[in-house]
Order: C-alpha cells, then sequence, then structure tokens
C-alpha cells in the first residue's frame, strides 16, 4: 500500500509540473496497469481523456472547441507506430508524453529528455533518493551530455562542486581517513567505470588494481620525478599540472600536505634523493625531505665556505614559494643570516683611523654584523629543527665572538685611549639630545612625543625604521648619537631630560639633574616640566590603557610627551631570562609600533625614538679570557659587569679610568670601562647581557625621527615581460619577467600567481607563485625565467588569442584578484606532441 502511494504521489506531482510547461500531455501505458490511477488522479484546471479510437473528434475539440485548455490525454494500449496509425502524432509531436516506469519518471523529475533513459537505468540505484535528484537537478544545464551529467552524478555523491579535480580532492581526503563511503556510493551506483575509464583518459593512469590510493601513489611520485632533473614519468602531463594545482589550492592543499607525508614514509623517499645533487631539487617540492636535503646541503655550504653567499641566498629565495617552505622558515632564514654574517665578517676590514672613523663606521656599516647575529640567534632558536644548526652555530659565535667582537672592541679601544674627554668631532651626544631635538617643540603649536626604548640597540633601530618604512605614509630618518658613560639605565636617561649639569650627590648609582634626583617617573615629570610646563612623561603601559578620547584629554595640554618602554633590558637584566633578549626584541618591535598606532589614534605625528645605553651579547657562554682579572677598589657607589662609579678607584691595566669632568658630569665623580669587551666578575650577576661600557655596541645610540603623513606614499614593485615572441610555440613555453625597481623603504615586494588562460577564463598551463623582492639596482639582476608546461586542453585553442594572467591574494582573504594580462597566440598543433605522454 505505500508502495503504491508512493506511486501515485510521485505521477501526481510530475504531471502537475508537466502541466506548467505544456498543455498536452500524452500518457501510452502499454499493458492498460495504471487505468485504475489515471482515473484517480485530480489535476487542478487539466481535463482528462481517453483516446480510444475517438482521434478525430479530440482533435477536433483540442484545436477548435477548447484551443486553450490542458489535456491529460491517455491509451491503455501501446502507442501508435508511426504518422500512419498515430492520428494524433502531430500534437504529439509538439507538446510531451509522459511515462511512468521509474526511469522516465526520474528524467521527467529532472527536466532530461528520454535519449537518456538508458543513462538513468544504469545508474538507478542513484536515482532511488530524491535528495540526490533535487541536487543533481540544481547543476544540469541544458547542454550537458552523458559524461558531464556522471561526473555532476559524482559531485554529488562527493558533496563538491562538478569539477575532476574537486572531485578527487574529496574521494583523496577521504582515503586519508581510512574511509570509503563515497567510493562506496560510486561502486553501488554504477559509476565505478565511469571513474576510472576518465581517469585513464585525462591522467594516463593505467593500472589492474585501480585504487584511490594506487592512483595518489602515482599521482605524487609522478609529480616528483618531473619535478626533478633525469626524473623518469609514469602518467601524462596532464597528471603533473593537477598535482601544481592541487598543491595550490588554498583548501584542498592540506589534503596534499597530509598525503605527501604518508607516502614519503611508505616510498622511502629519502633513500631515494640520497644520491642527488641538492642543486637538481631545487624546483621540486613534492615532498618534505626535499627541503630537508636541501637544508642540509646549504649548511654544509655556509659551513665550508664552498658556495658564494649570493647563491646561498638565490637557493633559499627560490624555496620561499615552495609548498613546504613555512615548515622550514626559521632553519632557511637562519641559513641566510648566517651565511651572509659569516661572508660579510671574512670581508670586512676593521681597522679605524680614529674615534669618529671607527663611530661613523659602525653607524653606516658594522652594525650589520650585530643585526644579523641577532636574527641568526632569534632564528636558530625558534628553528623548527635546531639541531640541523648545531655545528653552523659554533661556527657563527665563534666568527662573531672573536673575529668580529674582539677585533672591533680592541681597535675601538686602541684609539679611544688616546682620548682626553669623551666626545666625537661633529658627533651630537646623548646630553645633548633635548636640546637638539626637542627645545625646537618649546613655543610652537606641534606636538612631539619621545619614545624612550630602554636598551634598543642602534642595529634594532635600524630594523625598525626598515619596519616602520613598510608601514604606509610613515617617514623616518636615523641618526647616530654618542651614548654618555657610563652607558647605563640611570644616567642614559638623565642624558635624554633637559638639564645644564649631571651629578651623583651622593654614594650611589642615582643621577642628579640641576640637583634633582632622575630616578623614577614622578622625579623626572618635576624635571621635564620646571624646564617646559608643556611636558609630560607617562610609561608605555599607561599610555596604551587608555582610549582614544582619553588619550586625546590627556595630553591635551602638553607639546612634549615622554613615554617609556622597557622590554628589552628588563629580560637583558635578569641572569634567568637574558637568554631572551632578542625575543624581547622582537617583542619590544611589537610594542614599539602599537605605541605609535596608539599616538597616530590620538593625532600625534611627530615622534622621536631613542634609548638610554646599548648593550653587549653572546649567546653561547663565555670564555675565561672574557673576564678581566680586575677587582673594584676605592669608593664604590656601584659596580657592575662593565663599570664602576665611585671615588678614588684603584686603576688597573685592564680598565680605562675617567674622570668626571671627561665624561661630562658636573663633579668628581670616577669611572672604571672595562676595556674592549671585557667583563669584571661580580657574583651573581648575568654575564652575556651586559652594558655600562664604551663599546661601539652600548655606546652609539640612536634617535629616529618618525613622521606619519596624510598622504599613502607606499607602493608595490612594478613587474612587467620583457618583450618576446608572442606566440606559443610550444607546449614547454618559457616567459621572462621583469622586476621593474629594485625593492626599497616605500617599494615593497610583490607576489604574484602566474597562468595562461583562455578566452572562457579556463586554466591552460601550469600556475606558478613567483616573489619578486629584489633589491639588487642592476636591472639584468631583477629578471626572472619561468617555464610554463600546458594542458592537454589547450589544443582545443590552438589559434586562438589566450592570456597570461597574473594574480595576486587579497589580504586576509583566500581569494585572489588579477594584476595584469598579457596577450599570447597558440600556434601549435599540441595533440601530437601530448600523443607521446
Amino acid at each position: 500500500m505505500t508502495d503504491l502511494f508512493a506511486v501515485n504521489t510521485k505521477v501526481q506531482s510530475a504531471l502537475e509540473k508537466l502541466f506548467h510547461q505544456h498543455r498536452l500531455v500524452f500518457w501510452y501505458d502499454d499493458k492498460a496497469e495504471m487505468t485504475g490511477l489515471f482515473e484517480s488522479l485530480m489535476i487542478p484546471e487539466v481535463q482528462k481523456l481517453v483516446i480510444e479510437n475517438n482521434e478525430f473528434g479530440l482533435k477536433y475539440r483540442i484545436l477548435i472547441e477548447q484551443p486553450t485548455q490542458k489535456f491529460l490525454l491517455y491509451q491503455p494500449k501501446e502507442k501508435p507506430a508511426d504518422e500512419r496509425e498515430n492520428w494524433l502524432l502531430d500534437l504529439l509531436l509538439s507538446n510531451y508524453e509522459f511515462h511512468t516506469e521509474a526511469s522516465s519518471l526520474y528524467l521527467q523529475d529532472l527536466e532530461l529528455p528520454q535519449e537518456f533513459k538508458p543513462l538513468v537505468q544504469e545508474h538507478e540505484e542513484f536515482f532511488k533518493v530524491e535528495k540526490r535528484i533535487n541536487e543533481l537537478k540544481v547543476l544540469l544545464e541544458p547542454d550537458d551530455r552523458e559524461s558531464k551529467i556522471r561526473l555532476k552524478m559524482l559531485a554529488v555523491i562527493c558533496g563538491s562542486v562538478p569539477e575532476w579535480e574537486k572531485v578527487l580532492y574529496v574521494l583523496f581526503s577521504e582515503q586519508l581517513k581510512n574511509v570509503q563511503d563515497k567510493y562506496k556510493a560510486i561502486e553501488k551506483f554504477n559509476l565505478w567505470s565511469y571513474l576510472w575509464t576518465e581517469v585513464e583518459t585525462k591522467y594516463g593512469y593505467k593500472s589492474p588494481s585501480r585504487t584511490i590510493k594506487d592512483f595518489l601513489l602515482q599521482l605524487i611520485q609522478d609529480n616528483f620525478e618531473r619535478s626533478i632533473t633525469g626524473g623518469k614519468s609514469t602518467l601524462n602531463k596532464n597528471a603533473y599540472l593537477f598535482v601544481n594545482r592541487w598543491k595550490e589550492n588554498i583548501k584542498a592543499s592540506r589534503v596534499f600536505y597530509d598525503w605527501s607525508l604518508q607516502l614519503e614514509q611508505d616510498l622511502s623517499i629519502e633513500d631515494s634523493i640520497r644520491p642527488l645533487v641538492a642543486e637538481n631539487l631545487l624546483g621540486a617540492d613534492t615532498y618534505s625531505v626535499i627541503d630537508k636535503k636541501i637544508i642540509l646541503a646549504a649548511r654544509e655550504h655556509i659551513t665550508h665556505n664552498t658556495l658564494p653567499n649570493y647563491i646561498l641566498q638565490e637557493w633559499i629565495e627560490k624555496r620561499k614559494v615552495k609548498f613546504f617552505y613555512t615548515d622550514y622558515q626559521q632553519v632557511y632564514q637562519a641559513l641566510s643570516h648566517a651565511s651572509t654574517l659569516l661572508d660579510e665578517i671574512r670581508k670586512m676590514d676593521l681597522s679605524i683611523d680614529n674615534p669618529k672613523d671607527g663611530f661613523e663606521k659602525y653607524g653606516k656599516q658594522w652594525y650589520r654584523i650585530d643585526r644579523l647575529y641577532r636574527n641568526y640567534i632569534l632564528c636558530s632558536e625558534q628553528a623548527e629543527h635546531q639541531s640541523v644548526l648545531k655545528d653552523l652555530t659554533s661556527q657563527v659565535e665563534k666568527a662573531y665572538g672573536n673575529s668580529f667582537l674582539v677585533t672591533l672592541g680592541d681597535n675601538w679601544q686602541k684609539v679611544i685611549d688616546g682620548m682626553k674627554e669623551w666626545s666625537i668631532e661633529k658627533t651630537i651626544q646623548q646630553k645633548d639630545f633635548y636640546q637638539k631635538w626637542i627645545t625646537p617643540y618649546h613655543g610652537r603649536d606641534k606636538r612631539v612625543f619621545v619614545i624612550i626604548s630602554d636598551a634598543l640597540r642602534y642595529e634594532s633601530a635600524a630594523e625598525f625604521r626598515e619596519i616602520l618604512l613598510k608601514q604606509d605614509r610613515y617617514t623616518a630618518t636615523l641618526n647616530a648619537i654618542l651614548g654618555s658613560l657610563p652607558s647605563y639605565t640611570q644616567l642614559g636617561m638623565a642624558s635624554l631630560l633637559p638639564h645644564k649639569s649631571l651629578t651623583y650627590n651622593e654614594p650611589s648609582e642615582i643621577v642628579y639633574a640641576d640637583g634633582i634626583s632622575t630616578q623614577g617617573l614622578a622625579n623626572r615629570i618635576k624635571i621635564l616640566q620646571k624646564n617646559h610646563e608643556g611636558t609630560i612623561a607617562i610609561s608605555a603601559e599607561d599610555l596604551l590603557k587608555m582610549k582614544n578620547t582619553d588619550g586625546r584629554e590627556f595630553i591635551k595640554p602638553y607639546n612634549v610627551v615622554y613615554i617609556y618602554s622597557n622590554h628589552i633590558d628588563k629580560i637583558g637584566d635578569d641572569k634567568t631570562s637574558e637568554s631572551k633578549v632578542f625575543e624581547a626584541t622582537a617583542t619590544e618591535f611589537d610594542y614599539l609600533f602599537k605605541i605609535i598606532k596608539h599616538i597616530n589614534n590620538m593625532n600625534g605625528y611627530n615622534m622621536i625614538l631613542t634609548a638610554d645605553h646599548g648593550y653587549l651579547y653572546q649567546h653561547n657562554r663565555l670564555d675565561e679570557t672574557d673576564f678581566t682579572s680586575f677587582i673594584p677598589a676605592g669608593n664604590v657607589y656601584k659596580s657592575s659587569r662593565r663599570f664602576v662609579i665611585g671615588k678614588d678607584l684603584v686603576e688597573h691595566p685592564s680598565v680605562q679610568k675617567w674622570k668626571g669632568s671627561q665624561i661630562g658630569l658636573a663633579d668628581d665623580t670616577e669611572v672604571l670601562i672595562p676595556k674592549s669587551i671585557n667583563r669584571i666578575r661580580i657574583q651573581g650577576a648575568g654575564s652575556r647581557f651586559v652594558h655600562g661600557g664604551s663599546s661601539l655596541q652600548e655606546i652609539v645610540i640612536p634617535v629616529l625621527e618618525i613622521n606619519k603623513a596624510r598622504k599613502s606614499d607606499i607602493e608595490q614593485v612594478e613587474v612587467d615581460i620583457i618583450s618576446g615572441s608572442s606566440n606559443i610555440t610550444s607546449n614547454n613555453f618559457a616567459v621572462n619577467f621583469y622586476q621593474k625597481q629594485p625593492v626599497a623603504d616605500k617599494v615593497q615586494s610583490r607576489q604574484i600567481r602566474a597562468g595562461f588562460y583562455s578566452k572562457s577564463d579556463k586554466l591552460l598551463s601550469t600556475i606558478v607563485t613567483l616573489l619578486f623582492n629584489s633589491t639588487d639596482n642592476d636591472t639584468i639582476a631583477r629578471e626572472k625565467r619561468q617555464g610554463f608546461l600546458f594542458t592537454p586542453e589547450a589544443s582545443k585553442h590552438n589559434g586562438e588569442d589566450v592570456s597570461l594572467k597574473l594574480e595576486e591574494q587579497i589580504e586576509g582573504t583566500n581569494q585572489f584578484k588579477t594584476y595584469r594580462n598579457f596577450p599570447y597566440r597558440m600556434l601549435i598543433a599540441f595533440s601530437s606532441e601530448f600523443d607521446e605522454f
């Protein structure tokens, strides 16, 4: 009874839909099995007629008497053979014939013609669930043929869009989980043969077993073989292109990632690539182990200096756009920093003629070594595979410590040994900071924000400047000033305040400015407002707690605002955390940018970033030779690893003595500074992060003048192609790209995705990702040559115009927008070339 009711409902529903489109519907019941059903039907606005040798009368009624009435014409026998027997044939042909067998009902639901009945009958199980029929109907288009319909049936089963690659992504994902529900459904609905026939046709896959995993294995391995020099392929080029697109597909790439790692183990890929040369693998990214091999080879070249630095950098640049790069990003960056650092140390001349010569050379070039070292240590500490860098780290430490720090420290000490006072010709001193940069704002309607970052080294400020300039509308000018001696927090902070004299009024490390203690925020505000009442000071933490409106109200009475930030020195000065000082520097970069943004939101546009002092830092444990045998003696106010303050201090050959008047103090306090980069032994204090001495790293102080403009000033490099033939005459076609200008402060790199497309926007080639980030002024050095492989589908467009489309990702999304298009013309008979694959 239930089945009969279902049939009645199905027929009723199908007929109602048909009468929305047709006035006449013919129903031939070969065995007269549906008479009862016909008689029970009640279709609104439709009259039922039985054909029983009354054709002429029916025709007259339909055409003459009721020309607009809808009719259901039922004949309880088979349809007449031809026009000689079927007197209603003309009406039949111009209207619709209704069928009641299951396959016909399915076709009627799908609004497909009866010519597809064999297809429905072949896969009848698929159509027994109305949900699948409805989902398929949404996908169908008028010009769909059998192959396209079957593809859409697969899409319904897989819950994907009706594209071959998307269907396969779903099956690959299912197989990864050791589940085969969708694949079993394909078998159940008799689509198995169609699936594998199409896979063979499209990708050249032939195998007696024909399983998803076997196909996957061949697909991924074929991609690897084709991407290395001398590799042997088993599938066609379309398979290779498919995998490349799979890796580029943001949603499906994770499935590739997991399968690649699994097959890498199953196929023992590490063993198979062991005899291969790393240079031949630079273009390959099918397996993660490829990166491991390249990293090890790069490390060996760096360690033994067997490959020029620029070539090592090219290796790393090539890997940046490869699939597994993010898994090894910190390792690659560490290798890049190490290679450049060692190369520059080998080439660098650290000779110094006089204090001015040494100071200027550090500010222009030598600081880069400290920056490279900091970035190497930071990346190596955060590296995904730290053990790989262990020996290289030892080499970097030795080169940096012995060949750079000690040599530079000794050479610098030689020229400052002869200094009568702590000053350098035509060099601004830290104690003159306020007069030089802040006093000009007195009495003006402009406001200046002074950000003092405790222990922000000159090299770090130089990097922060580059970070800032990459942001829109910011300008930044870096100056180097001579820091006060000893280079520690109390004196450095005091030097940045307005004053006529600096003194030690008691036997302690506290510095007084014109008789007022400079210790603590309250005292500093007192000193600032004594000099200029329109001044205020605040900690960075308290400033950032303020909402924009509260901040505007807070600064309204003032045009000079001092802001104090302390991440670097706080971490470095603690023995238990000093090893994290470079990490703290990265944190401070983020923090400084937050401060600057917050200032902008309070309508502040003029900022000056500076520091109280720099520091020396070596990540490895120090040798005994790094410590002096000197023991402080006399009336000692304060002693540290790098300085002693007091009176009647006992001299020693390993330290340099300065009188207060020689270093800009207005009293008779004395200072002892260990020579070069040596440390004083002090119980319990940290020894790797130190400051207070006279090394260039400690006393070259940054003053970064920052302004935010009202107009945008950021641009990206433009990318063009070097004119050549616009005719594509080979299925392996190379294009020469050109980066028009070098990357600079306000000119940023550009990453694009490139591929050839038909007029209907169908992809015809490999998709490649290219990064244009060259800083080279040589135009030839900014060229890139890239090959594109065309799919067999491209042969259909021979003689047509196609385009090379360059796309870039929309920031914060997975979507791409078109950057540029270049026209080309297909002029090759592809079919003959693809026959061999």
